[in-house]
C-alpha cells in the first residue's frame, strides 16, 4: 500500500494526515494556515517529500442526496493546481461528516487546527477501508 497524504482543504486552514506504509493506520499530522494557493501547494509538496508520500487524497463534501457541495468545485480547482506541480496520483473521496466525527473524537475545547487534521485522518481511514475491502474509493 503506498503512503497516502489526506487533505482536509479549507480556505483558512488545511488539515493533513498520513497513513503508515502498510495502509492500516491514519494519523493526524499537521494543520497549515492557508495563505494562498501557491504557498499552500509549496508547503504540501514539502510535507509530501518529508513523509515520502506516494499519493494525495482530497475529501469532497456531498449533500445527503449525494450531490457535490458548491465548495467541491473549489477543492477540485486547488487539486488541479497541485497536480500541475507533482507527479503524485491524486484521489478524491466523499468526506461528508468527517468534521463531525473528528469533533466526536477530540476532547472538549479542542482547537480548530486539531479538528482539521483529525478530519483528514477520518477521511483517510474511510478511504483505506474502501481500498482494503475492494470497493471503489
Amino acid at each position: 500500500m503506498p503512503r497516502i497524504l489526506a487533505i482536509d482543504f479549507g480556505e483558512k486552514r488545511i488539515g493533513l494526515a498520513t497513513c503508515d506504509a502498510a495502509g492500516m493506520i491514519a494519523t493526524p499530522r499537521r494543520t497549515l494556515a492557508r495563505k494562498g494557493d501557491d504557498a499552500s501547494i509549496t508547503a504540501i509538496l514539502a510535507f509530501c517529500a518529508e513523509e515520502e508520500a506516494e499519493g494525495i487524497l482530497f475529501g469532497i463534501p456531498r449533500s445527503p442526496e449525494g450531490i457535490e457541495s458548491p465548495f467541491a468545485a473549489r477543492i477540485r480547482s486547488f487539486a488541479r493546481k497541485l497536480a500541475r506541480r507533482t507527479a503524485l496520483p491524486i484521489h478524491f473521496h466523499e468526506e461528508t461528516l468527517t468534521s463531525n466525527e473528528a469533533a466526536r473524537r477530540l476532547a472538549p475545547g479542542f482547537s480548530r487546527e486539531a479538528a482539521d487534521r483529525t478530519a483528514a485522518a477520518v477521511l483517510l481511514e474511510d478511504w483505506l477501508s474502501h481500498v482494503a475491502n475492494g470497493r471503489r474509493p
